[in-house]
Formats: structure tokens, sequence, C-alpha cells
């Protein structure tokens, strides 16, 4: 019979797994967002935002940024799945991705920002209707954007565990990653939905202060890390 954490549970788990240690997660969060924040706007530096192609420009730059800086993440779930996991990781884990299987991490990233480029459709599309003056555009982009939504959850849910994944399986292609991901998450959808959905209270909460949400998203991404052990269990695997 599988038996799977809590929600509470893992919330539990993951206040467990921070204790002592949130001044390190804080500080690789404060680097690996300056390091984003640093190569999006140089890249960027130089392009008009004032036009319509200027902003589509600005957009794709800005997409292969996150692609680049996606792979920060491969690093990130290394460093929580250690935590997790009761071991010690270290500051240049967070440069594992583009040490170890850079093919394989920048892969996995681009698939995930092309994924996220589903809802944002509707953000271009509204911003397209602003600017050439097209109403129709602007009310267009909220059915489209409740639509990109409804393919981009149940898709994201599914692909959630491929950074977790390739860490366990450094040998495996991504194609097989992703396989292994839709199976992991086979009956776990809704699980994960549910716990991300409880998140939001404390999320909105958090936005009222930078260091609310320097706390907040170690947690969050703890959680994420629990949950996957909690799924890869060889119990619940049989």
């Amino acid at each position: 019979m599988n038996t799977f954490l809590s929600s509470a549970q893992l919330k539990d788990g993951a206040k467990d797994c921070l204790s002592g240690h949130y001044g390190f997660l804080i500080g690789i969060s404060f680097v690996v967002g300056l390091i984003t924040y640093a190569l999006s706007s140089l890249l960027t530096l130089f392009i008009a935002a004032n036009s319509l192609w200027g902003f589509l420009i600005g957009q794709g730059i800005s997409f292969c940024a996150s692609v680049i800086t996606g792979v920060f993440h491969v690093g990130l779930a290394l460093i929580y799945l250690k935590f997790a996991c009761g071991a010690r990781p270290t500051f240049s884990d967070i440069f594992y991705g583009f040490s170890g299987h850079l093919e394989t991490s920048l892969t996995l990233s681009l698939i995930y920002n092309a994924l996220s480029l589903l809802p944002s459709s509707a953000y271009i599309l509204a911003y397209v209707g602003l600017y050439t003056g097209r109403t129709v555009l602007i009310f267009l982009s909220l059915p489209l954007l409740v639509l990109m939504l409804c393919i981009y959850v149940p898709l994201w849910l599914c692909l959630s565990q491929c950074f977790y994944l390739m860490l366990d399986f450094p040998d495996k292609s991504v194609g097989e990653l992703i396989s292994l991901s839709f199976r992991v998450m086979r009956g776990q959808k809704g699980r994960l939905f549910y716990i991300r959905l409880s998140f939001i209270p404390l999320i909105l909460l958090g936005m009222l202060s930078i260091i609310g949400m320097l706390w907040i998203s170690p947690y969050i991404q703890m959680t994420m890390a629990i949950f996957y052990l909690d799924i890869m269990k060889p119990a619940q695997k049989n």
C-alpha cells in the first residue's frame, strides 16, 4: 500500500531541514538572482523597449538569458536535496549544472522556459494590442491566458521532477528524463498542485516585504525537494 506524506508533513519536514541553514540558502538565492538580473540587463541594455519590435526583441533576448540562468536550477535542486538527505552542500554546488552535463541542463532549461511562454503569450498579445491600438487583442488576451494555463499547468506538473531526476540518473538522456518524470508523477499531479496552491497565502504575505520572500522561497523549494524524495521512496515504486 502506498503511503505518502501529507502536505503538512512535507512542510514540517522542510522546516526541520531548513533549521540553521537559512543564511546559506538566502545567500545562494541572492547570488543567483544577482547573476540573472545582471545578465538580463546586460543583454537588453541597447534594446529600445518603446517600440513594438524593440519589445519583441527584448522578450526574445530575455528568453535566451532565462535559458542560460535556468541552468542554476540544477544546482539549486542539488543543494536542497543534499540538505533534505542530511548532507552538507557547498557554494560551488550552485554551478553543478554548468560543470556537469551542461547539454542536458541547458536542454531542460530550454524546455521549461519554452513551456512558460504559454501563459506569457497572453501578456505579449495584450501588449501588442495596446501598442497597435487593436482593443480586440487586449480582450482576447484574457481567454488566451485561461486556455494557456489549462495547457501549461498539467504539463508543468508532469515535467516538474526533471531536474531532480537528472541528479539521480545523470546518464539518462533528456527524453528519458522527461518520460521518467511523467511516470513518477502519475497519480501525483493533483497532490503537487494542491501543495503548490497551499503556499499562495504565504506568498501573498511575503510579497509585502523582500525579507518575507527571502524566507518563503527556501521553504517552498525545500518542500519540493522532500516531495521528490517522498514519491521516489522504494516502497512507493512497487
